[in-house]
């Protein structure tokens, strides 16, 4: 048996499963990590708000796929623009999308425990409950991928049963219909709305 026999059948004894174990694992390792990072770098009172504002912005940069999200978003009407306009789009939502939920989490406690990691069709689908002391338990399903890099993307955060994604879809479509200047008219409305951040 020649070198590359001997290695080929090693490797067609490696279970598979242990190669998805082991990222399924990852991936609840990864949520959980971020929701530490959550509670010490945004939810912390003694931080200034423009700090808030920084840590919540790298966080949803390094751990979601941005780029993805904010054509899922748009639906239809990402190919009915041009790339500038694009470009102008994801920009503006990103800033949108951080000045919104950055505030909300100042002062919040909780734990964030992965209770379970599932592969289906090279998605990662981590089932999270967030515990907290002073009010119910919410369910959250994630929704993630590892990128060439070997680092998990986020796509989607389902919350009780509502989609992040498909929530925030409907209502820029719905700005959408009714803004005489369509895209251009939802990209001024965030901007507006992120002006001050």
């Amino acid at each position: 048996m020649n070198i590359r026999s001997f290695f080929f059948s090693f490797i067609l004894f490696i279970p598979l499963s242990a190669i998805s174990d082991e990222n399924i694992d990852k991936s609840k390792v990864f949520l959980e990590k971020l929701g530490k990072q959550v509670v010490e770098k945004v939810s912390n009172t003694d931080i200034s708000d423009i700090e808030r504002y920084n840590n919540f912005k790298q966080l949803y940069l390094s751990s979601f796929d941005n780029y993805y999200i904010s054509r899922f978003v748009l639906g239809r009407y990402w190919k009915t623009i041009d790339k500038g306009i694009q470009k102008q789009f994801v920009d503006s939502f990103n800033k949108y999308i951080v000045a919104t939920y950055a505030p909300k989490f100042k002062g919040w406690e909780g734990t964030f425990k992965a209770v379970d990691s599932l592969l289906e069709n090279n998605y990662y689908n981590v089932k999270m409950d967030i515990l907290n002391e002073d009010g119910p338990t919410l369910k959250m399903m994630w929704k993630m991928y590892l990128n060439k890099n070997k680092e998990f993307k986020i796509l989607d955060v389902n919350i009780d049963g509502v989609s992040m994604l498909v929530t925030q879809r409907a209502e820029f479509l719905s700005v959408i219909k009714n803004h005489p200047n369509g895209v251009v008219g939802l990209i001024d409305a965030m901007n507006k709305k992120t002006s001050g951040s």
